[in-house]
């Protein structure tokens, strides 16, 4: 199938484009796991390595090696150039994106929730207190300098190249092709069944349901600053509060449900 044929016949990218993005992604986690097997093999002693560095290391290349296959492979094959421009990143953050990032939080919040309770009611089945698979966890962190790594991987890094990835890539190309709704359906679907399966052994229907309407949030500031700025300053929030009730102070939950009991 050549890009001219996809070009005449453009709903085809609607079911291309995702595919790529998320096979890409999910190619890239692959391809880490593979390595890291294959030094094991080669008695390369990975264990000596610490957690923490190790996670942030592993976390940086997938980013990478996604970003590479997504916008390397059309470029070198295709000669299909992806401009930072098409990306949304072209220019710094506006004070707008800065200012939009704080109630879209809020909004995608009370989404959630609200989202979550419907599906929850039609599907019992579905667990809300699953733990989300993470590179990093509470027994990995010990030293100021750990948290900072996981801090920076989590805050930082992951929303900066998956808005780049997922808003950025994905949505904008979308965009070209399909209505508003339903480039911002498709990239939110892809987005959420990336985060359906990371490596463990059972799926994430509580993490996928919860990114998906994430991705509904994110699309549409997208769509409305013409960049992916603010969509990363709004996941950031979303990832910051998650390492805080996780890292920092895990028995926050349980101390705020205390107190509305003695209210």
């Amino acid at each position: 199938m050549s890009v001219n044929f996809l070009d005449k016949h453009k709903y085809l990218w609607l079911v291309i484009l995702p595919l790529w993005t998320y096979g890409a992604f999910m190619l890239a986690q692959v391809l880490v796991g593979l390595v890291q097997e294959l030094l094991l093999i080669l008695n390369v002693p990975l264990a000596s390595i610490n957690q923490a560095v190790y996670a942030t290391v592993a976390s940086a290349i997938v980013y990478a090696v996604s970003l590479v296959i997504v916008i390397g492979v059309p470029l070198a094959i295709w000669r299909r150039k992806t401009t930072s421009k098409a990306l949304g990143a072209h220019d710094w953050p506006s004070s707008m994106a800065i200012v939009l990032s704080v109630p879209a939080s809020i909004v995608y919040m009370i989404c959630s929730g609200v989202f979550m309770a419907i599906l929850t009611s039609l599907l019992p089945g579905i667990d809300l207190q699953q733990a989300q698979e993470l590179p990093f966890s509470q027994s990995m962190l010990g030293a100021s300098w750990q948290y900072v790594l996981a801090f920076m991987t989590m805050v930082v890094l992951a929303p900066l190249a998956e808005e780049m990835l997922f808003r950025g890539y994905l949505y904008g190309k979308l965009r070209k092709t399909a209505p508003i709704w339903v480039s911002i359906l498709v990239a939110s679907l892809a987005f959420g069944l990336a985060h359906l399966w990371v490596g463990g052994t059972a799926l994430q229907w509580a993490v996928t349901i919860d990114t998906f309407v994430l991705s509904l949030m994110l699309c549409a500031l997208r769509e409305y600053t013409g960049a992916i700025w603010a969509g990363v300053l709004l996941h950031a929030i979303k990832n910051g509060l998650a390492f805080y009730l996780l890292f920092v102070n895990p028995n926050v939950v349980n101390q705020i449900q205390a107190a509305l009991m003695l209210g």
